[in-house]
């Protein structure tokens, strides 16, 4: 194990955090004076993979539907036992699934032997430092409705990296292991590709106006 201090986040520090109504989001919408104790349980980035299992939906003969798992629709397609006009869509969008959740394995396993001091990606939330950085996420991630901005402290686990560091592609396992250290060593090279993960107790100061990020 590698001797490493305990990263904690500067309490007199601003940070965002866009909070997205959605079915697989823990939170309600929030205002000032929430409190939230972040990292006792896995967040729901993750738990998607925990809980869910990737499928496709197959029509039948008898015009029925059934939910197919991802490899098996790709192999009934090859086999020429299932008819998709999607199928480049569905195809690339199974290779990206299944890239993630290696990806969250390979890193945390990372995480856990060689940087045991920093927050956890798959029980953190994310912070942005900067209104700045608000709209740009804003725009990466395609939100458009059901969100708001939350101006918060913090006091807990704090790790700023870049995305860039993040896999993407059929890397090999060398190649994914060396990205994974990058990111948790925090090396940066644009600010706009940084992220912040955080794992602590977080106060909402403001539900920040639309003007303010628009």
């Amino acid at each position: 194990m590698r001797g490493h201090r305990v990263t904690q986040a500067d309490t007199t520090v601003d940070y965002y955090h866009i909070n997205r109504r959605a079915a697989w989001a823990p939170y309600q919408f929030l205002q000032a004076g929430s409190i939230l104790d972040v990292g006792g349980t896995t967040n729901p980035y993750f738990a998607f993979f925990e809980n869910h299992k990737k499928t496709y939906p197959v029509t039948q003969r008898d015009g029925s539907t059934i939910n197919v798992s991802g490899v098996r629709f790709l192999g009934a397609v090859a086999n020429d036992e299932v008819n998709s006009t999607a199928l480049p869509g569905i195809a690339h969008d199974l290779a990206k699934h299944l890239v993630a959740f290696l990806r969250e394995l390979i890193w945390e396993d990372v995480r856990r032997k060689e940087f045991p001091h920093l927050p956890s990606r798959q029980r953190c939330i994310w912070l942005i430092p900067s209104l700045a950085g608000v709209r740009y996420w804003l725009k990466r991630m395609e939100v458009a409705a059901d969100f708001q901005v939350l101006r918060l402290h913090v006091q807990g686990r704090i790790h700023t990296a870049s995305e860039t560091h993040l896999l993407g592609d059929s890397e090999s396992l060398n190649t994914a292991i060396q990205m994974a250290r990058q990111y948790w060593l925090g090396i940066v090279e644009s600010i706009e590709t940084q992220e912040t993960i955080f794992e602590g107790r977080v106060h909402v100061l403001e539900v920040v106006k639309e003007a303010e990020y628009a």
